[in-house]
């Protein structure tokens, strides 16, 4: 079903993420009450385990915990956090463990990180459709764009956990424009040509000083870029690589390639260790990044003669479409669960009202997955309001048909960082034929 539009209202300022406890209060059952008007769960003692790499260390999931507990008193979670040094090392964690017959019952194989289908192939999630029929639970509570992701084949295998539009805005240094008597777009306008893009990224730029423009190399990156320019990295069915093929993708590339190689006004790749933290500092004016990135930049200005907040959004395509990439993530149940029916109602826990509420402010997350949320979040901090129009209008992400999602990711960072490198220049054109060849050897790749 389709989620309903979200209205805008008038804001409160932003009173700190901890406010979030009242709204938790106020939002939780009555002891012993079903998180929904469906099926309950049983009243024998259930023990349950929850491996997660999503929020540990910020208090987040023991209080999903605590709050589930006083609901469910029969219903033990033990919470297992996963704390690999990056999360693509966390999912071959949990293949691991599921080899060996140890991975938990409440987990996350995400989607946007290509490996909930092959989660799937490999019998590693259990289709949830029966567990939301028999609790009658609502699925237009989360944007449809979110749901669309947790379908498979037909069937549903998990709930939004978080969302966003990708890498679809360049989170800016309002500062730096004020400092030049530049007038800054509006933030939720798409009219600015990425000609007048280039031209700041390179008369913003100070050698030894400031970046006026960013760039991660990574393939949430090169897509945005490609589709920026109305085209796209790999086809919808996720079987070719269009660089080659399609010109337009070609200049968005070529774009890139004149800041980076030819004008040398971007860092090249590694030699800023954090941007974010670059930014604050007042060393760099656009990041290309995505809503999570211009909230965090906002949260964490210190000094307001240094840096404040804005973002620009890139121009709209000719379809009408908002250059982006929607991606969004999954709690899933382990196949073989031997209680699925509580698993399922600690699903709905963790990504109700509340729980989704408290995973954006608690946990940190960019949880853009419910209507209702986004109301309290735009209502505690006007800010989110700036990533509405994105979220409505953004394109969907493109998955390889293999599952190969680890090795097409890869491919797309390694051979984009070579073709993008100032201080190993390769030519253009050689080095667009690598990217393809490469992308499209993964995309030729048998089913992982």
């Amino acid at each position: 079903m389709m989620a309903k539009s979200l209205s805008r209202r008038g804001f409160l300022q932003l009173s700190g993420a901890l406010a979030a406890s009242g709204v938790l209060a106020a939002c939780a059952a009555p002891v012993g009450a079903p998180a929904t008007g469906g099926a309950s769960a049983g009243t024998g003692q259930v023990n349950l385990i929850w491996d997660t790499f999503r929020g540990p260390g910020t208090g987040w999931n023991e209080e999903r915990i605590e709050t589930f507990k006083e609901r469910y008193p029969n219903v033990n979670i033990e919470f297992r956090p996963l704390t690999g040094s990056s999360q693509q090392d966390n999912y071959g964690k949990m293949y691991a463990m599921h080899a060996a017959g140890d991975l938990g019952d409440i987990i996350a194989f995400d989607p946007s990180h290509f490996h909930f289908w092959r989660a799937i192939d490999k019998k590693i999630i259990m289709p949830i459709d029966d567990l939301v029929e028999a609790d009658g639970t609502d699925l237009s509570q989360w944007y449809d764009q979110f749901m669309v992701l947790q379908y498979h084949q037909g069937k549903l295998y998990g709930l939004p956990s978080w969302g966003w539009a990708g890498f679809d805005t360049l989170v800016t240094n309002a500062v730096h424009f004020d400092e030049a008597g530049i007038a800054l777009p509006e933030p939720t306008a798409h009219d600015t040509s990425m000609d007048t893009v280039g031209e700041w990224a390179r008369s913003f730029y100070r050698e030894g000083e400031r970046f006026g423009l960013t760039i991660g190399y990574s393939e949430a990156s090169i897509v945005v870029l490609c589709r920026i320019f109305n085209s796209d990295l790999i086809n919808e069915d996720g079987t070719r690589c269009l660089l080659l093929d399609d010109p337009n993708a070609q200049t968005a590339l070529r774009w890139v390639y004149d800041l980076a190689v030819v004008d040398r006004v971007l860092p090249a790749p590694g030699s800023v260790e954090n941007f974010p933290a670059a930014q604050l500092d007042g060393r760099i004016t656009m990041n290309m990044g995505g809503s999570l990135n211009v909230r965090n930049y906002h949260r964490d200005i210190k000094d307001e003669t240094v840096g404040r907040a804005w973002q620009i959004l890139f121009p709209t395509r000719e379809d009408g479409r908002f250059p982006s990439q929607i991606r969004g993530g999954t709690w899933n149940i382990l196949n073989g669960c031997k209680h699925p029916t509580e698993a399922y109602q600690f699903l709905l826990h963790i990504t109700s009202t509340d729980g989704c509420y408290s995973f954006n402010l608690v946990a940190g997350q960019g949880a853009f997955v419910r209507p209702d949320v986004m109301q309290k979040l735009i209502e505690g901090n006007p800010i989110h309001e700036w990533f509405l129009p994105n979220l409505e209008n953004g394109i969907p992400a493109h998955a390889p048909a293999n599952s190969r999602g680890r090795e097409y990711t890869d491919a797309v960072a390694q051979w984009s960082t070579l073709l993008f490198d100032p201080t190993q220049p390769v030519d253009f054109e050689k080095g667009l034929e690598d990217l393809h060849k490469n992308i499209q050897a993964v995309l030729d790749m048998e089913p992982a």
